[in-house]
């Protein structure tokens, strides 16, 4: 594999999930931006466990992702309820056991369990805080990259914030000023 350095001429994405860049036709550079890769490394280069959290949990959201798109359909969807498993595609995306998503959803663990195990519709308030949660995950992954990036930044300390990320998604002014954090790092704002 031949080393070559990088033209800051545009060296695009190909693609959201992946991690490689196109240069030139039919060429790649690798995750480093150093050295190029040849189209058969791309596909037989083992998937990290960063990209397959990543591609696991962009699965795990694409249905919520229309909800995304303005206030009158996320309202929508919050009144008409999100069904059950939404908490259980939580669970998965951040990682949390019954015991943490139920003190950060501001519920019982057993009530959560209910929940889950009832599988109806779930009250506005708790769709609501639900929905929130999938929209910053998924502004997480976009800023950051991968999920467990997200997820690691959401443990330390922020110099824009109060308290760690994590301790503010409890409640949905805490939702919204995480989001506004990942929008301030997004355009380069110190954090």
């Amino acid at each position: 594999m031949a080393s070559k350095k990088r033209s800051s001429s545009a060296a695009k994405p190909s693609n959201k999930e992946g991690n490689a860049y196109q240069s030139e036709p039919g060429r790649a550079i690798a995750e480093d931006k150093s050295t190029f890769m040849e189209p058969a490394e791309l596909l037989t280069r083992p998937e990290s466990y960063a990209e397959t959290s990543t591609r696991k949990a962009v699965k795990i959201l694409n249905p919520y992702r229309a909800s995304f798109k303005s206030p009158a359909v996320m309202l929508s969807t919050i009144k008409q309820g999100l069904a059950a498993e939404a908490i259980g595609d939580l669970i998965e995306i951040t990682g949390a056991t019954q015991v943490d998503l139920a003190h950060i959803l501001d519920l019982t663990e057993p009530t959560l369990r209910k929940h889950i195990r009832a599988g109806k519709e779930l009250n506005t308030a708790l769709s609501e805080h639900i929905l929130q949660l999938f929209k910053l995950f998924d502004k997480g992954m976009d800023t950051f990259g991968s999920l467990e990036e997200f997820k690691a930044w959401l443990k330390h300390d922020s110099i824009g914030l109060p308290v760690r990320p994590l301790d503010l998604l409890d409640t949905i002014t805490g939702i919204n000023m995480v989001m506004d954090q990942l929008i301030r790092i997004d355009y380069g704002i110190t954090v």
